[in-house]
């Protein structure tokens, strides 16, 4: 066996991580694996999350149905932001604002719990 790294053949068995053997190499000191498996999520399960996000689900609701932090979550969408393109934006002329109404004389008493 050689080392990834600078290809010397002073390899030495270094335990074991997640099942797998680890090796350390004498030369350089980097570890490594035999056939290291490869690191994060597919790209359909990035592109599901962040659709569920424009569709309107919350982080945390989605990490609750995909089981991924919301965190990952958040940073995938965050990376799509970025790379919309700003000139496809356009501001509408227009627009339509809900009205919210407060009913301020409904309260029995203004301070407190009513006792002076």
């Amino acid at each position: 066996m050689d080392c990834p790294y600078c290809q010397s053949h002073k390899v030495v068995k270094n335990g074991h991580r997640q099942g797998k053997q680890s090796y350390l190499c004498r030369d350089c000191g980097r570890q490594f694996r035999d056939s290291p498996c490869p690191a994060g999520y597919s790209s359909d399960v990035k592109e599901l999350c962040v659709k569920m996000s424009l569709n309107g689900m919350g982080f945390r609701a989605i990490e609750r149905v995909s089981g991924i932090s919301h965190n990952t979550v958040l940073n995938w969408v965050r990376l799509a932001q970025a790379q919309i393109c700003d000139d496809n934006y356009e501001i509408p002329e227009t627009a339509q604002i809900d009205e919210l109404q407060t009913l301020e004389s409904s309260k029995k008493t203004k301070f407190g719990s009513g006792q002076l």
